[in-house]
């Protein structure tokens, strides 16, 4: 008699913004204050959110011609609305929790890899309560080189001790599906966050989770082949 091989839990990163947390609406309003703050031509939120996976100071940067001064100035006022208003903006999403219980419970490695710096997500997981599942986080200071580019996603599973081979990363954006792409893992859209499906049609999916417990759904499907 033979017996099918036992497969291993595939490890599953993720995004952070608009994916584990909605900070969607604390990155809009923490641009908006710095730009009445500091001044000049406010960035039009959809174009904004586009820039999400990257790091704070790219974001800025491509709206500001390169004008490092500026682009600092921005970036001190932002983050301290961010920080003094965390708790104000931020909500968890309904089935997250439960998710990474589940993803815990069936021996999955998790991990965080996002734009954010490390101490902004820690602190982001901790304001929903999500701190205490995750392995491994990687923010914006790991990596010289940041989404799309594969080397976060990279470090993300060298930090977990797995291959990329047959590890999902999900996340809201088009930046995450080419980063997954990138390094070799499977792109996996949160359909939950800011992002249409026009907006990501030109990225072309692999797969799409419309509600956080798809992905148990999506994990025990692609296990089976």
């Amino acid at each position: 008699m033979t017996h099918s091989p036992i497969r291993a839990p595939r490890p599953v990163l993720f995004d952070l913004d608009g994916t584990l947390a909605d900070t969607i609406p604390l990155l809009l309003a923490s641009m908006h204050a710095a730009y009445a703050a500091i001044g000049g031509i406010v960035p039009e939120e959809r174009a904004w959110l586009r820039g999400m996976g990257t790091p704070l100071r790219a974001q800025f940067m491509h709206f500001e011609s390169n004008d490092l001064a500026r682009v600092e100035a921005l970036i001190g006022v932002y983050r301290d609305f961010q920080v003094d208003n965390l708790a104000i903006f931020v909500k968890e999403y309904v089935g997250v929790r439960e998710l990474l219980i589940a993803l815990r419970e069936r021996g999955h490695p998790i991990a965080v890899v996002t734009g954010k710096g490390e101490w902004m997500a820690h602190l982001t997981l901790k304001q929903v309560d999500l701190l205490d599942p995750f392995e491994v986080i990687v923010g914006a200071e790991a990596t010289t080189r940041h989404k799309p580019d594969a080397d976060p996603l990279l470090v993300g599973a060298e930090r977990l001790g797995v291959a990329v081979d047959g590890a999902i990363y999900v996340g809201d954006a088009p930046n995450d599906v080419l980063a997954a792409r990138a390094a070799g893992m499977i792109d996996v859209w949160a359909a939950w966050g800011p992002f249409t499906s026009a907006e990501l049609e030109p990225f072309a999916p692999t797969h799409t989770v419309v509600a956080p417990m798809d992905v148990l759904t999506l994990l025990d499907r692609i296990s089976e082949h």
